[in-house]
């Protein structure tokens, strides 16, 4: 398949699984009743996953010479992944996982537009145009559109 196809299939596919995941941690922090600990839950899995995929492809690991090459803010990433997971499972089973997806995707794709437009991050620049942000102003009446009440 050709890259130009792949790569927005896979997009789709990792997209898919956002509210998948958001419904099973819902339903994981309702079983056990904390959402944080159904958090830490899925970071232990989401480790021994990739520690397994690690260890059976036998993948080298970087020098510390690589890590400390990476810019500081390159690490921000595992807080902001640990911000989502927490705020998913905590708003999912408050407001229904199309809502909160719906909110979360919105927001993604505000700040998405404002860092292409600013490159920040080492992105490369892409301009906010007109096109650009009608589509913004698209995805924000969508929002309340799609929301249910």
């Amino acid at each position: 398949m050709k890259a130009w196809l792949l790569l927005p299939c896979m997009a789709i596919c990792a997209g898919a699984l956002i509210p998948v995941q958001a419904a099973a941690n819902a339903s994981l922090s309702k079983s056990i009743g904390s959402v944080v600990y159904s958090a830490l839950l899925l970071f232990v899995v989401g480790l021994l996953f990739i520690s397994s995929y690690v260890l059976i492809n036998r993948v080298p690991m970087p020098s510390i010479a690589d890590f400390a090459k990476a810019p500081a803010y390159s690490y921000i990433g595992g807080l902001i992944v640990a911000s989502y997971v927490l705020s998913i499972t905590y708003l999912a089973p408050r407001m229904g996982v199309g809502n909160a997806i719906c909110f979360i995707v919105t927001g993604q794709i505000v700040i998405a537009v404002l860092i292409d437009h600013f490159g920040a991050l080492g992105t490369p620049v892409t301009a906010i145009d007109f096109r650009r942000s009608a589509g913004v102003i698209l995805m924000i009446t969508g929002l309340f559109l799609a929301r249910s009440v």
